[in-house]
């Protein structure tokens, strides 16, 4: 039988189990508070002074702490050592493309940011061209940052196979390029997991994580642009699907017709294309009185939101994108929605964080992929 030692005395090594368990205490303090004495992880975590020294030497010795410049001595006596993550063992580096434009970032594992490029991408691309820059771009990135790709993810339009991380091309899809295999130009510069989801799967766990649906647990999330999609939360977490097309919003039919299909006809479309021209369409939410069509694409968003909720029963709906944007627009869909739901308690939300959600939604998911990673192969 195993036996606690006293409260501030060290009575050997832990267990293995129990030393692990230690370990993320300290080291869940520095990542939340900053640089920090023994002293001090060892009264905010409950821990023992020996037991917080047993944990600074094991992590330690992982090469992800450091000891930082100690602070000048206000009394006789030891110098307290002051211990932070070292910069050096790496970074999570997160990567979105979309509507021709790329952004790369890198952070640290308290998710600071540390580097960030961006790049306007013409459609024009073949795909070897296009994985040839996006090569160079994260390679520049990775290389200005300085330390090792501890975890990487990349946020596209498409849907990506949750198996094979390759993008589903949807029929008529607004983003129908899936070019290049981004996942294996991860793979190349990184030597932890990598993982390629949709954008607007990112962009929900965002919301869900540090948006405006933070902590909401039943939850869909409708994008409106170019394209419509949704994303799906069910007991705290993200559904994909079989083949990662679950919330594909754009192809659930009424009268025989796809959604995406009615809103072509009765919003603008892009010429020559099968997506949404934003401005045009924004334009009819302004006009007042709003003509005839603009009240039937509202219509035709609202009946399939309240399909999905009658569904999934969730607490809300957060609305995104630059259609969802126009105030006058969510008026009129509120509206719309009220005598369609089963719930009427159904919270509609605006997104708290925009067009920058799924790079942020990717970056937190590359940050819990890196510590997942970190603590699968501790051996303390």
């Amino acid at each position: 039988m195993i036996t606690g030692a006293p409260s501030g005395t060290s009575a050997g090594p832990l267990p293995r189990a129990l030393a692990s368990a230690t370990d993320r205490r300290f080291l869940e303090h520095l990542l939340v508070h900053g640089p920090s004495s023994r002293t001090d992880i060892a009264a905010s975590t409950g821990l023992s002074r020996p037991t917080a020294s047993e944990a600074a030497t094991r992590l330690s010795q992982t090469g992800l702490l450091r000891i930082v410049e100690t602070p000048p001595a206000k009394k006789r006596g030891r110098i307290p050592e002051i211990y932070d993550l070292d910069p050096a063992y790496g970074h999570t580096l997160s990567l979105a493309a979309a509507a021709g434009r790329t952004r790369v970032q890198t952070h640290d594992l308290r998710g600071i940011l540390l580097d960030e490029t961006t790049l306007d991408l013409p459609d024009s691309m073949t795909p070897g061209e296009f994985e040839t820059t996006l090569r160079d771009l994260v390679t520049t990135t990775v290389s200005a940052t300085g330390s090792p790709c501890l975890a990487a993810t990349a946020s596209q339009g498409n849907p990506v196979d949750p198996v094979s991380q390759r993008p589903v091309v949807l029929p008529a899809s607004a983003f129908p390029e899936g070019r290049g295999d981004v996942g294996a130009l991860l793979r190349e510069i990184c030597s932890g997991p990598v993982r390629l989801d949709n954008d607007v799967n990112w962009a929900t766990l965002a919301e869900q994580r540090i948006g405006v649906a933070r902590g909401i647990d039943e939850l869909i999330m409708v994008y409106l642009g170019p394209g419509v999609g949704a994303g799906l939360v069910m007991s705290g977490t993200v559904q994909r699907g079989r083949h990662g097309a679950a919330g594909e919003l754009s192809y659930l039919r009424s009268g025989g017709r796809t959604l995406i299909s009615q809103l072509l006809e009765h919003g603008i479309a892009a010429p020559g294309k099968d997506r949404l021209d934003v401005p045009g369409c924004l334009s009819l939410f302004e006009a007042t009185p709003a003509p005839d069509n603009a009240r039937l694409f509202v219509e035709a968003v609202a009946r399939q939101i309240a399909n999905i909720a009658a569904i999934t029963d969730p607490q809300a709906v957060v609305l995104s994108g630059p259609i969802a944007d126009s105030a006058a627009f969510t008026r009129m869909l509120v509206r719309a929605l009220q005598p369609l739901l089963l719930n009427a308690d159904l919270e509609v939300l605006s997104s708290a964080l925009g067009e920058d959600a799924p790079l942020i939604g990717a970056s937190l998911a590359a940050r819990d992929m890196a510590e997942s990673h970190f603590w699968g192969n501790y051996r303390s």
